[in-house]
């Protein structure tokens, strides 16, 4: 199995160097590693919120030729085909748009193929889980247990429903990286999301995201849970790279 490199850009923003190929996620901030101009690229976007979309993303395409986008659906794309077409790039070929609960396949210019699922957000849009060669990797976007002290019992306990129903799709499943999120503004339900995901998934390895700059949360689930710390990613800072 060959060596991924995988660089935390800023919040749930991921690169993954597979070495033949790279795939982007959810960026709105931060600075790009550098791609090699012919190597394939792939950006995904799990939903519109803006700590997870910035429109910027399209301008890889001015200088990646090829580079493919993997949307959710509801992103509102219009205006920004009307400004590539204006700059004499086509993006509606380079785009596909993923509903949730759904699948796509295609080639990469590199020959190999690259499979996509989508599960549900409970929040918005999607969560996909990609498989390459032979590499599973899962990006939550805002799939997550969202219960908040605020909010009534029946909201959370629905919350938590929907979540496990959406994690029974994974039970099981080998991951060999994940990017999950751990939110600290959900204080004391902050870990519940991530601990759940550990129980149903066989995962190599984990990227906690989401967490909003406050690293600290990272080494307190790992304080808190030392039976997994050897498959947390220990995220210290913006463009830290791990080899997986």
């Amino acid at each position: 199995m060959d060596v991924m490199k995988v660089t935390y850009i800023a919040h749930s923003g991921f690169y993954v160097d597979t070495g033949d190929a790279g795939f982007l996620f959810d960026y709105y901030k931060g600075k790009l590693p550098d791609v090699e101009a012919d190597k394939p690229l792939i950006v995904f976007v799990s939903h519109h919120h803006p700590d997870h979309y910035n429109p910027v993303i399209f301008r890889l395409a001015e200088k990646y030729p090829n580079v493919r986008y993997v949307v959710s659906k509801d992103v509102y794309l219009r205006p920004v085909f009307r400004e590539y077409r204006e700059k004499g790039i086509e993006l509606t070929d380079r785009i596909t748009v993923c509903r949730r609960n759904s699948g796509a396949e295609f080639q990469l210019p590199n020959g190999r193929e690259l499979s996509i699922t989508t599960l549900t957000s409970t929040d918005e849009g999607v969560a996909y889980l990609l498989a390459y060669g032979d590499r599973i990797i899962y990006h939550a976007g805002d799939l997550n247990r969202w219960v908040w002290k605020e909010e009534s019992k029946a909201y959370n306990n629905n919350m938590e429903s929907a979540y496990r129903r959406e994690l029974e799709k994974l039970r099981g499943r080998s991951i060999d990286v994940a990017f999950v999120p751990l939110d600290p503004r959900q204080r004391e339900e902050a870990f519940g999301g991530l601990e759940l995901f550990l129980e149903y998934t066989d995962s190599r390895i984990i990227f906690p995201m989401h967490f909003w700059t406050k690293y600290k949360i990272i080494r307190r689930f790992c304080e808190a849970h030392p039976e997994y710390a050897d498959r947390i990613a220990g995220i210290e800072r913006r463009g830290q790279t791990f080899e997986v």
